[in-house]
């Protein structure tokens, strides 16, 4: 960027050297003095210095580390064609125009231009004689910032009013023939650096056509991710009465694919399109409970599923507004406040820690949703969804009874999230949900049997609430959550028998840990379990899951994560012994 800005600047201030070369100060004075022509040559000169086409070339740097995902913009200009063709895509273009210039009657205007400055009287000049200086609407002039293509405009237009109406207020016989020698020696002077300038902008333009006429897509940019992981799952020998086992488990080797089509039509809407193929089931099949499951992969048996499809555009600087025909969860809309252990590519191993899965692993897939930052320290997320717990669209699509938007499985969703300060959020979350007999899933997948189901498989309706809060100390991130539901048959011989099912957890983070761009993860916590239910039996015990892993960042594109949890006692009975889950993942994304 350093070349382009240098182009934008040149002729500016040659243009300028110009200017003071043929106005006269006043209808007194006639010409201009030698000391003006001198100034506008050590300003050139000063350029000519500091030009980066004259430094020698940056040494390589250590990469720099990442810790969100994101959605993205490039910030340098690389030799790397993927790389020049974010760069030249409209997704990656500035949302905000900077604010007008205004004229500078008085260098004493600006605040950050000192006399000792070695290019104050050149700006005292344009600003007091000739009333051809601009600077930003806060009185700064910065003098070291790139110029834009809008501020060059500016300020050419100024400047060209000036040599107008001095043209029209005076003739050639005013100009000195030495002043005109000296302009054309300061032209003269960069002649080789003006051609050399002209050919690498033609050759830039040259590529900048190629890449623009081979790209994707001017709208949508193409983001992947693999993720390949070892794993197995240990315990002690099976009691015999025991609902969880260990036998015939294997170490496996799985794989997942993920394919994500961004688009953006305005710059700050935005579209996504997901595909997904891969067989990484993770454990929870063989250890026949959900408390085993995985934070990554999925299980398409190598077909290719579309998976996800919304769009998100902003009502105003405040508002937004969220659309899903499938995918569209709760977690896309309101923050989650466990930031270190939410991703599943480089936090959390386990689903559990991940986030309250009473909140965010609810009823999701087609819906609306609404976000509104009410102001610097708050805002409000609302949405109904209709679809299958953890996002399946489920028999939102179907119109006979039973089935659709309205009719079948849904959540209504509300959360408050507050900055208490810059370091300090808390959040208050309130769901409520309906489940037909084939998708009950109030624990959202992460509980005992007893808390996913605590009726059978009958319509069930619940209130969810949960209240999270993360705290930012330094490298140290701390989060975690309190959840409670309570739940109500509405079919069957047990209607109006009610449950209620509580869970907790604890995350810690720890970022450049040992090594630079290295995280430590920890995490306790009980996965939901059912405390009471009327007619029936609660969960005879409690169980604890601990979660221990380490994520190294390699690349700006790679990750490998190593670590492990325990399940205490399965399925909250101690007649089942602890489950050991080890696991190896790494994440390319490109």
């Amino acid at each position: 960027m350093g070349c382009k800005h240098y182009v934008l600047i040149f002729p500016l201030v040659l243009g300028i050297g110009f200017v003071l070369s043929i106005a006269p100060s006043s209808k007194a004075q006639k010409q201009l003095s030698n000391k003006t022509i001198d100034q506008t040559a050590q300003i050139l000169e000063k350029i000519q210095e500091y030009n980066s086409l004259n430094q020698p070339p940056p040494k390589s740097q250590p990469l720099a580390n990442s810790n969100q995902e994101t959605t993205t913009t490039l910030k340098e200009q690389t030799n790397d064609t993927l790389g020049q063709i974010e760069q030249y895509n409209q997704l990656n273009q500035p949302s905000e125009i900077s604010p007008p210039l205004e004229r500078v009657n008085s260098v004493n205007q600006l605040s950050d231009v000192l006399p000792t400055d070695w290019a104050y009287s050149a700006l005292q000049g344009l600003a007091e004689r000739y009333g051809c200086l601009l600077a930003s609407p806060n009185a700064t002039f910065s003098g070291n910032r790139a110029i834009s293509r809008y501020e060059f405009a500016a300020n050419l237009n100024e400047c060209l009013q000036v040599i107008q109406s001095l043209i029209e207020e005076f003739d050639e016989g005013y100009i000195s023939q030495e002043d005109l020698a000296k302009s054309q020696r300061l032209q003269a002077d960069f002649a080789i650096e003006i051609a050399d300038l002209k050919s690498r902008l033609n050759a830039l333009e040259t590529r900048t056509d190629i890449l623009e006429a081979n790209q994707f897509s001017t709208t949508t940019l193409l983001k992947g991710e693999v993720i390949l992981a070892l794993y197995d799952v240990f315990s002690s020998d099976d009691e015999e009465q025991a609902t969880v086992t260990t036998e015939n488990i294997q170490t496996a080797f799985g794989h997942a694919v993920t394919l994500n089509f961004d688009t953006s039509f305005t710059g700050q809407d935005f579209l996504r399109t997901r595909l997904r193929t891969g067989r990484l089931p993770g454990v929870s099949g063989g250890t026949q409970t959900n408390t085993t499951l995985f934070n990554f992969g999925f299980d398409t048996n190598e077909q290719v599923r579309l998976t996800e499809v919304y769009y998100i555009f902003p009502l105003n600087g405040k508002m937004s507004l969220y659309v899903g025909a499938a995918g569209l969860d709760f977690d896309l809309m309101a923050r989650a406040l466990n930031p270190k252990l939410v991703s599943g590519t480089k936090g959390s191993l386990a689903l559990f820690p991940a986030y309250n899965p009473t909140i965010y692993i609810q009823v999701g897939g087609a819906g609306l949703g609404y976000s509104y930052q009410i102001n610097d320290n708050l805002r409000l997320d609302l949405a109904y969804l209709g679809g299958a717990p953890g996002g399946g669209t489920g028999r939102v699509n179907d119109p006979r009874e039973g089935g659709g938007i309205f009719n079948g499985t849904y959540s209504g969703y509300a959360q408050f999230t507050g900055s208490l300060n810059q370091d300090l959020d808390v959040s208050f979350a309130y769901v409520k949900a309906y489940y037909t007999a084939d998708l009950v899933n109030l624990a959202g997948f992460t509980g005992s049997k007893n808390a996913q189901q605590p009726f059978g498989k009958v319509a069930t309706s619940a209130d969810h609430f949960g209240f999270q809060s993360s705290y930012r100390w330094a490298q140290f991130t701390i989060a975690g959550w309190v959840g409670y539901s309570n739940a109500e048959a509405e079919a069957g011989d047990r209607e109006g028998d009610e449950a209620d099912i509580w869970h907790w957890a604890l995350t810690l983070a720890v970022d450049d840990l040992l090594f630079e761009n290295g995280m430590l993860g920890f995490s306790v916590g009980q996965q939901p379990k059912l405390t009471h239910i009327d007619n029936g039996e609660d969960d005879p015990d409690t169980s604890i899951q601990f979660q221990l892993f380490y994520d190294y960042q390699i690349t700006n594109n790679i990750n490998i994560t190593n670590g492990f949890f325990v399940e205490t006692k399965p399925e909250h009975d101690d007649r089942n012994e602890p489950l050991w889950v080890i696991i190896t993942r790494t994440t390319w994304r490109f």
